[in-house]
């Protein structure tokens, strides 16, 4: 596409967005009858089915093709219903062209000028922007030679990772690694011409402009369940964010017997204090195929089976191996000190908040706010950040640590 029809597009749509808001400055939609007729542009129907699409409130499943066919008008309907538009009767008029406009107050948007998208590891993390993840799952359900149906939560979870690696595979970028990089940002803006994008909603919104989703806002959800038993028979269960705790058997753990079971199909770790269960909480342990951010190479970092006990303990440990690198003020590395080969740098450890050594190669147990369900550091067991402190209070050096699969 040509600079000055690239520029057209951008002043046509600064204009249009300008004058009073999107849907406002179209045409009605509706849907063809005998004694009316709407013109349904394509373009304005796209934009109308990505924001009804992509509404966590409408739960509305539409062929975003551009046609205003029988889903765009159950959608509809569902948006006039949810928003008390009366009549709820399907046809995009005035009312509900200005309620679109107030709602989703569509706007262009560049991967290019946001940050990258990855799978967090220590020393190494992503913004992980809630709106560039939303609006990559949406230009991925778009993409008909995707053929994917992505949950646009903003949540870059195992399906939309597998989706980024996916659209890498088929436009034949160089680097295929799940990764929302340069390369397949600005492919991503290429896909999504002429897409106009729903504003973030409020309560997805920061001070620092990052999302408030995922584990940093759910992870330390404590269930008060009567027994563990009903805790366990929660249909979310193993899978969820939920975190059970026990606090009679807490106030025992320090004289009493105690271990931790990590199990790696569930992503869960447990702290058993006199045969009972008395935290039960998500974790993320090591995946088989990692990426190190750097070489951009894959390795496997399966976090090792077996018994283990607890060799040190330290409550505000920085990590010897992971981290960044500075000169001169200037970050130079970020990640795996050991494959850095430049010339003299500061080290700063990772943040490894209560650490408890299980292997002299490294390997332990640690607080992190990166809490994923699915495998994903480099062989350390993340746990939230309010359920750490209290096993480390309740363990001490040589206490036995179980690793199952």
């Amino acid at each position: 596409m040509h600079f000055k029809k690239i520029l057209l597009i951008a002043i046509s749509t600064i204009s249009i967005l300008s004058a009073g808001g999107y849907f406002s400055s179209h045409n009605d939609i509706c849907q063809e009858a005998i004694d009316h007729f709407c013109p349904n542009d394509k373009d304005v129907v796209k934009n109308l089915q990505l924001a009804l699409a992509s509404d966590p409130n409408l739960h509305s499943v539409i062929s975003m093709d551009g046609i205003f066919g029988k889903d765009t008008l159950s959608a509809i309907v569902a948006f006039q219903k949810y928003y008390k538009i009366e009549p709820a009767d399907g046809w995009v008029g005035k009312t509900t062209k200005e309620k679109l406009d107030k709602v989703y107050n569509l706007h262009p948007f560049s991967f290019m000028k946001h940050g990258d998208v990855c799978q967090e590891i220590e020393g190494q993390e992503c913004p992980n922007e809630y709106e560039t993840v939303r609006n990559f799952q949406i230009v991925a359900n778009f993409d008909k030679n995707m053929s994917v149906n992505l949950d646009m939560d903003g949540i870059f979870g195992k399906n939309s990772m597998a989706a980024v690696t996916k659209m890498q595979q088929i436009y034949h970028l160089v680097q295929v690694d799940g990764w929302i990089g340069r390369g397949t940002k600005r492919l991503l803006d290429k896909l999504s011409e002429g897409l106009l994008f729903p504003t973030v909603p409020k309560k997805y919104r920061t001070a620092g402009g990052r999302d408030a989703t995922g584990t940093k806002a759910i992870a330390s959800k404590h269930i008060k369940a009567r027994t563990y038993a009903a805790f366990k028979s929660m249909r979310s269960y193993p899978k969820s964010f939920a975190v059970y705790r026990n606090d009679k058997l807490l106030k025992k753990a320090p004289k009493a017997h105690t271990k931790i079971v990590v199990d790696k199909s569930d992503q869960r770790i447990k702290l058993i204090v006199n045969g009972e269960v008395a935290i039960d909480s998500p974790c993320t342990t090591g995946a088989r195929r990692k990426l190190e951010p750097n070489t951009r190479k894959i390795y496997n970092k399966e976090t090792p089976g077996g018994r283990f006990h607890i060799m040190e303990k330290i409550a505000d440990k920085r990590s010897s191996i992971f981290g960044k690198l500075y000169r001169n003020g200037k970050m130079v590395w970020r990640g795996d000190r050991r494959k850095y080969h430049g010339p003299a740098a500061k080290y700063v450890g990772a943040s490894l908040k209560n650490w408890m050594r299980l292997t002299s190669g490294g390997i332990g147990i640690h607080g992190s706010k990166y809490v994923k369900r699915y495998p994903a550091t480099n062989g350390c067991i993340r746990v939230p950040y309010n359920v750490v402190g209290k096993i480390f209070k309740a363990v001490k050096k040589g206490t036995l640590v179980e690793i199952v699969r």
